[in-house]
């Protein structure tokens, strides 16, 4: 995969997950347009992996990571 082609797939990426991160809420279950850009990071991100590319970033801060994972109250 050439520089450019990463370089944009990574700013797609970048973009869903800034979009992804923002969405308002509350979400209701049968949200499509959210489900829509769950699913078009989901594939940048296979993209990358199948060319042999793993992405600088997988979509979530640092921070989103921790807090997903229970940070202060992990069991």
């Amino acid at each position: 995969m050439t520089n450019d082609a990463r370089r944009s797939l990574e700013r797609q990426l970048a973009e869903l997950s800034e979009e992804i991160r923002h969405y308002p809420t509350p979400i209701a279950r049968c949200d499509e347009q959210l489900a829509d850009l769950l699913e078009r990071r989901a594939r940048v991100l296979a993209e990358l992996r199948s060319k042999g590319d793993e992405p600088a970033a997988s979509g979530c801060t640092q921070e989103g990571i921790w807090s997903n994972d229970g940070g202060f109250d992990a069991a």
